[in-house]
């Protein structure tokens, strides 16, 4: 199978994890595993891993500064499609027609290192998707509150928002802050 990045050079079958077959572009460092090989694998593991909360010990891939070109499946020649992982990851990965997936070099082991390497294949779902789109929404909506009022400002806030939650008078509460 030939890279779908670089001068597009055939790749190297490699053992990603125990069990785990994968393609290794020796150029770019990255990693095309195809669809039966990752679920074949996936139906070995006894569990899926809890989610491990990003840090600053959790190193991630630099996303390029170069715009994303298109890659082109190294099974089907056909073009790849980018989907954002979300989660406090800044990278996309692509994916096939096929199932098949790229990681572009130290995704998986950011992947790995957070234990989201046993749900890619749920990564291309419409729901983990959506949960993206709205988080990112959320930090966007957060970030223009915060350039506008101040950070002192909306953690005060934040913190009487808390505790009307569940006030027994939280709707008369309201009702006196909008006076």
């Amino acid at each position: 199978m030939k890279s779908p990045v670089g001068s597009r050079k055939p790749m190297t079958l490699t053992e990603l994890e125990d069990g785990l077959m994968a393609y290794r572009c020796e150029e770019s460092g990255g990693y095309y595993i195809p669809s039966n090989c990752y679920m074949r694998w996936l139906s070995q593991q006894p569990a899926i891993t809890p989610h491990i909360p990003q840090s600053d010990e959790h190193e991630q891939p630099e996303p390029s500064d170069m715009p994303p070109q298109a890659r082109i499946c190294p099974e089907s020649g056909t073009i790849m499609t980018r989907y954002k992982v979300g989660h406090g990851f800044p990278f996309m990965i692509d994916r096939s027609i096929t199932g098949g997936i790229w990681l572009d070099a130290g995704e998986w082991e950011a992947l790995r290192a957070r234990n989201f390497h046993d749900e890619l294949n749920r990564v291309f779902t419409q729901s983990w998707q959506r949960t993206v789109r709205d988080t990112e929404l959320q930090q966007s909506r957060r970030t223009r509150m915060e350039e506008r009022f101040g950070a002192d400002v909306l953690h005060r806030i934040d913190k009487l928002k808390d505790e009307l939650q569940n006030h027994p008078n939280r709707e008369e509460l309201l009702a006196y802050l909008c006076e």
